[in-house]
């Protein structure tokens, strides 16, 4: 059996226009109420050249590596 990847979609309309969608790790989970998950702060990051052969799996380990180089380190 397949392992599965959890993954959250963020959606983002600008004033102009443009929209924008992003995947990433869960951070805001069903559970959680309004007043538990309010947006303090956005960062957007440089755009990346990634392999376009890169699966889905390295791509989520990069992105865990970036969130806590820590954990990189550690491995």
């Amino acid at each position: 059996m397949a392992k599965h990847v959890p993954l959250q979609l963020l959606m983002v309309n600008l004033t102009n226009g443009e929209r924008g969608l992003f995947v990433g790790l869960p951070l805001v989970h069903h559970e959680e109420t309004d007043h538990d998950t309010q947006i303090e702060h956005i960062m957007l990051s440089d755009i990346q050249q990634l392999p376009e052969d890169m699966t889905l799996a390295q791509l989520m380990q990069m992105v865990q590596e970036q969130l806590c180089p820590c954990r990189s380190r550690a491995n």
